[in-house]
């Protein structure tokens, strides 16, 4: 049996130069969940940076029209982390 709690995907545009943001957003979730995450990156097109939680979209770079900034990041660490406390108490 798997030791995380929850998973996560990281769409990003290859073409875009988007592989460094995706290991940014990486980097901060692991940072919120450490390994009750399992996060895994995968390569898109056409301007793609979409976050899923647990098959929950945290961020759409189409739907919000724009990458997430540093305040947005922490937005979505704690996101994770109220997650991450709900299964806790389950």
């Amino acid at each position: 049996m798997a030791d995380w709690k929850m998973e996560a995907e990281i769409e990003y545009c290859v073409p875009c130069g988007y592989a460094n943001l995706a290991a940014w957003m990486t980097s901060e979730l692991f940072q919120a969940a450490g390994t009750a995450i399992a996060i895994s990156l995968k390569p898109g097109t056409a301007g793609a940076f979409k976050v899923t939680v647990d098959n929950e979209v945290l961020w759409d770079k189409k739907a919000q029209g724009k990458s997430p900034d540093i305040m947005e990041a922490k937005e979505l660490k704690a996101k994770v982390i109220n997650k991450l406390e709900s299964l806790a108490k389950v």
